[in-house]
């Protein structure tokens, strides 16, 4: 069975509760560094039920599915269910969980497999979310939903993610004991770059560094260029079977030749992504010969709406809203009537083998200069808040992440809850290996692929705009109860979250930043910074401009500065005259000073907290 360290065992399936849902409870509590809770709430021993799912599901109305992707041995993939529009979106926003300096906190590197993080084929730079970056010296978002389902196909992209959106829902950390058991990163979009018919597997763009990095495990993939260069080398490989066929005429066995020579082609020893770029057959060939390469590619991108509703699971049940329930932040509602007993959402599972991974070190040398520090793997300050957001047991050291759409936001609900967790029965399983259940933590240790699935099924009917709940079992809502009733509200006024401060996308009706000045007087708190993103040319003055990319963190782009003067923008909003603060030792950058930048937008000022060493 999945077992406990290294040698002991238990199953997941014996000992059925009253309810059968999800074995035990999920923590939902970040243990802060001067806040901890004693203990990691993981699960009570109870167990998962097997095939409960009634799998005819109402999917006439379902706007995306899960299902196997069209890119072969690909596992899974998101497609749409309805037509969509260029700048229409798709689904309704993910969570945004940071992951602060894993590396530094296990001692290791994960690329080179030091310690197991299968994560790190489905995370995201922290730069594409906003203002994550400024968590700690390196960070990951890992995002659950849209952020880690979709796969990548350069060619045929057809969505682009959005920043997250940044807030705690009102609660204040000095005030609410309910701040820190959620990510404050939320609403991360997706968007359709252009017209999407029915049908249509969802793509988005990894970066090519993704694939680049990773070619002992993908092989050589094809970027953007190889496949113009696939474009040309087809326009050739019909040239030349013209000039041959004009000259020496038409040979009866035509096409058997035609096709020995691009399986010829096909074979040639020394591999390229160039080459992975061609169609695999002679008749791919010809249809991309006669319509086009992408064009050939996207009808086999398609997959019919009966085919979907019949080997597909729908994805967008859920939608995320603030929870009706105290402290809790943010909950999962229903979006459509869903019958008791039919599905809600499918949840392909991440494992995380050891949980001791999320652990979180304390330095070794305290000293505020020092340009290397060490961890200290005696002091333990706390655990990742991707902790909150995983499933285990009191007796396992295996952690279950899942990356369903919408299911992050299912919160715990012990008196009444609508739905429950089970694994899913092999007739309507999509990637999960239920031989996995009977192996060890050993041999999870070297998959490093998603292999195991939950659904959250239905356990009374529940209508539109309802909230949905599992039971996250009776020792995590202890655990809860006890931080609730020992938790003590800070007094003191020395900080104040950056974030109520910073706008990332509509600043027309945001506060207005403070100049200089106006600090003099009514002054930030003394733990918030000020961040301006300016592309610098080397100028002691400048005006800003937009330009690709400003939003990333390289230092290039992101500058310490002042507010020396702020006026009214046409069409609503603000600008501003800032003073930005240049060292020698910013990427990209020669020299020290203070560059004068005008007419910075708002959105392009941003506020952080300043970094402390736990």
């Amino acid at each position: 069975m999945i077992g406990s360290g290294r040698s002991r065992h238990f199953s997941f399936t014996q000992h059925p509760p009253k309810y059968p849902n999800m074995a035990g409870i999920k923590s939902r509590i970040r243990l802060y560094a001067m806040l901890c809770l004693i203990g990691v709430m993981i699960f009570s021993a109870t167990s998962y039920v097997l095939g409960e799912v009634d799998v005819e599901d109402s999917d006439c109305h379902c706007r995306l599915f899960m299902a196997l992707s069209t890119i072969p041995n690909d596992g899974i993939g998101v497609f749409t269910g309805v037509p969509l529009k260029e700048g229409e979106p798709v689904g309704y926003g993910d969570t945004a969980i940071p992951v602060t300096d894993m590396d530094w906190h296990n001692d290791g590197l994960a690329e080179n497999d030091d310690y197991h993080w299968l994560w790190r084929q489905y995370d995201w730079n922290s730069d594409e979310i906003g203002k994550m970056e400024f968590e700690a010296e390196t960070v990951k978002a890992c995002i659950p939903g849209l952020g880690a389902m979709p796969n990548c196909h350069f060619r045929l992209s057809n969505v682009e993610e959005s920043w997250s959106l940044y807030d705690t829902d009102g609660f204040h950390r000095k005030k609410d004991p309910g701040v820190g058991a959620f990510t404050r990163y939320y609403g991360r979009n997706s968007t359709a770059i252009r017209d999407i018919s029915e049908g249509t597997e969802i793509f988005v763009d990894y970066g090519e560094h993704w694939f680049q990095s990773r070619e002992i495990q993908f092989g050589l993939i094809p970027m953007s260029m190889n496949y113009n260069f696939a474009a040309q080398f087809l326009k050739k490989f019909s040239n030349l079977h013209a000039f041959r066929s004009r000259w020496l005429g038409t040979p009866s066995n035509l096409d058997e030749i035609r096709s020995d020579f691009w399986k010829m082609i096909g074979n040639f020893p020394y591999n390229s992504r160039s080459l992975a770029a061609l169609p695999k057959t002679i008749e791919t060939v010809d249809k991309a010969l006669e319509i086009g390469i992408q064009e050939t590619e996207l009808k086999s991108s398609i997959r019919s709406m009966d085919w979907l509703r019949e080997n597909g699971k729908c994805i967008d049940n859920l939608r995320p809203g603030i929870s009706t329930v105290a402290q809790a932040g943010r909950g999962a509602f229903a979006t459509r009537f869903i019958p008791k007993g039919k599905r809600i959402a499918p949840s392909p599972l991440i494992h995380i083998p050891s949980k001791d991974t999320l652990l979180m070190y304390g330095v070794a040398n305290e000293q505020e200069y020092a340009s290397v520090y060490y961890r200290n793997s005696s002091d333990i300050r706390g655990r990742q808040l991707l902790l909150n957001y995983c499933f285990g047991h009191n007796e396992s050291t295996l952690l279950l992440c899942p990356y369903g759409s919408g299911t992050s936001y299912i919160n715990h609900n012990q008196q009444s809850p609508n739905a429950k967790i089970v694994w899913p029965d092999e007739a309507h399983s999509l990637i999960h290996k239920k031989e996995w259940l009977n192996e060890s933590i050993d041999f999870l240790e070297g998959q490093f692929y998603a292999a195991l699935e939950f659904e959250y099924v239905a356990t009374r009917d529940i209508y539109p705009d309802e909230e949905v709940f599992i039971d996250y079992g009776l020792e995590w809502e202890d655990a809860w109860n006890q931080h609730i009733n020992a938790w003590i509200p800070q007094t003191d006024d020395d900080f104040d979250d950056a974030s109520q401060w910073s706008c990332f996308k509509d600043c027309d009706n945001a506060t207005p930043i403070r100049t200089k000045e106006e600090q003099n007087s009514e002054p930030y708190s003394p733990n918030v910074e000020i961040y301006c993103f300016c592309s610098y040319g080397y100028r002691t003055e400048s005006v800003w401009k937009e330009f690709d990319d400003w939003r990333q963190s390289d230092a290039a782009y992101k500058f310490p500065c002042e507010i020396l003067r702020r006026y009214i923008r046409q069409g609503g909003g603000y600008l501003y005259d800032v003073e930005l603060s240049i060292t020698s030792n910013m990427a990209n950058v020669e020299g020290d000073g203070l560059v004068l930048v005008k007419g910075v937008p708002q959105y392009a000022i941003q506020f952080t907290n300043k970094k402390i060493h736990i």
